[in-house]
C-alpha cells in the first residue's frame, strides 16, 4: 500500500568530519566550509535513491487503513515512537505497544498485529487515517556526534558514507554543467554502491 511520508525531525548532525571530507577531496582549508554545505545534499540524494537512511531521523508514514502487514518504505528502523489511527469519533487513538509486533528479518521492518490479534478498524478512510511515527537510521547521535557503539550494520554504513563522499568530491571538482569532456549526472561509482545498498521492498 502506498504511504504518505513526512520528515518530522531531520538529522541533527551529518556523518562526516571536516577531516574526512578534506582527505577525500584533497581540499585546502579555504574550501572546508563549502564542502560541508555539499554534504546534506549528497546524503539526501543517496537516501532518496536507496531508501537507506544514515543518521537517526524521525519520520511519519501515513495510509488510509491498516493492512495485514505494514512494510516500512525506508530502513533501518531504530524504534517506533507511536502508531495512531482515527476512530469513529474522528479522534486519533494511540495503539498500545503490546498490540503490535515488529518483525525484522533482513533490512526492512514489518509491523503486524500481536499474535492472535487484529488491527482496529479506522473510523474514517482518509489518506492519513493511520499514522506511524518512527526513528530511522544506521547511526544514533550522542553528545553531538555519531554513536559508534550503536551503529546498525557498520559495514553497510561505511559503504554508504563512501558513496556520499564520491558524490561530494564530484560536485566539488565539477561545479559547472559545461566542460570540454562529457559530464554525467552522477559518478558511476556512486551509482554502483547506491544500487548495491538500495532497499528492496516486496
Amino acid at each position: 500500500m502506498k504511504m504518505l511520508r513526512k520528515l518530522i525531525q531531520a538529522p541533527l548532525i551529518e556523518p562526516f568530519t571536516v577531516e574526512e571530507l578534506a582527505a577525500h577531496t584533497y581540499a585546502d582549508d579555504d574550501h572546508h566550509d563549502y564542502l560541508q554545505t555539499l554534504v546534506p545534499r549528497a546524503r539526501k540524494r543517496f537516501e532518496q535513491r536507496t531508501g537507506r537512511l544514515l543518521v537517526e531521523q524521525t519520520w511519519q508514514f501515513a495510509m488510509p487503513k491498516f493492512c495485514k502487514e505494514i512494510v516500512l518504505p525506508t530502513a533501518p528502523l531504530r524504534s517506533i515512537t507511536s502508531i495512531k489511527y482515527i476512530n469513529t469519533l474522528g479522534q486519533y487513538v494511540t495503539l498500545d505497544q503490546t498490540e503490535y509486533r515488529v518483525v525484522e528479518h533482513g533490512l526492512t521492518a514489518t509491523i503486524t498485529p500481536k499474535l492472535g490479534g487484529n488491527w482496529p478498524a479506522v473510523g474514517f478512510k482518509v489518506a492519513d487515517a493511520v499514522q506511524i511515527e518512527c526513528i530511522m537510521g544506521h547511526a544514533a547521535v550522542a553528545n553531538d556526534e555519531v554513536d559508534a557503539n550503536t551503529l546498525i550494520d557498520k559495514d553497510k554504513y561505511d559503504l554508504a558514507k563512501q558513496a556520499i563522499l564520491i558524490l561530494v568530491a564530484d560536485w566539488f571538482r565539477n561545479r559547472e554543467d559545461t566542460a570540454p569532456v562529457q559530464l554525467y549526472d552522477m559518478p558511476n561509482a556512486f551509482k554502483a554502491i547506491a544500487n548495491e545498498l538500495a532497499v528492496e521492498l516486496l
